[in-house]
């Protein structure tokens, strides 16, 4: 059973969000908070596995209450769900220790596809956040002597630097997406990574 905390200001939403992850076979929402001050008090309580954090909330934004509580709880994964595309709130919410960074009109089913994959060691981001993301680096990929990828590695490596998801992957590969967590967890270890982000920065930069 994945236990997750929800830190959403919005009643509405925070009740979609709380709705969804308990009608989902397998997780359970154990809180919900609608402020920083609360999930700083409430989370370390629950000890929740993922946390679905919002990064506007009305006393502390949600980067800072990330920050503060990755560091109370190390193996806590937080993954941010808001409107914003900026990409510099993206990379202030994954320098705080986020896991990952979806929209909030991702589909229900993108929601608890991203628990899913960042539960399995990846860093969910709505497709259109990765290649956001991926365009903010230049440069020729020239795979380093000492990674050595296989052909099917190297192929879903460019696919994730495209900014496709998991299951765009594994239609793309004609392979399950459960085989592209598989294929990606041995990626970010040949690479010596821990995100989909530095993956796709390494496969952009990489001379």
């Amino acid at each position: 059973m994945t236990s997750v905390a929800i830190v959403e200001d919005n009643e509405t939403i925070r009740g979609m969000l709380m709705e969804l992850i308990n009608n989902t076979p397998g997780y359970r929402c154990v809180c919900a908070c609608s402020t920083s001050t609360e999930a700083l008090y409430v989370l370390p309580r629950h000890r929740p596995d993922v946390a679905l954090m919002d990064i506007h909330l009305p006393d502390e934004s949600g980067i800072a209450c990330t920050a503060q509580l990755t560091q109370k709880m190390p193996g806590l994964q937080v993954i941010m769900v808001t409107v914003y595309k900026n990409l510099d709130l993206i990379f202030q919410a994954l320098k705080a220790g986020a896991s990952g960074y979806i929209l909030k009109r991702s589909r229900p089913e993108e929601i608890v596809e991203a628990i899913a994959e960042v539960r399995a060691g990846g860093a969910p981001m709505t497709s259109e956040i990765a290649r956001m993301v991926v365009r903010s680096f230049q440069g020729p990929f020239s795979e380093p002597n000492s990674v050595k990828l296989t052909g099917r590695e190297s192929e879903i490596l460019m696919f994730l630097a495209e900014g496709l998801s998991n299951k765009e992957i594994a239609d793309k590969a004609n392979i399950s997406t459960a085989t592209v967590r598989v294929h990606l967890s041995h990626i970010f270890e040949k690479l010596h990574v821990r995100s989909r982000t530095e993956a796709a920065a390494k496969y952009l930069c990489a001379k």
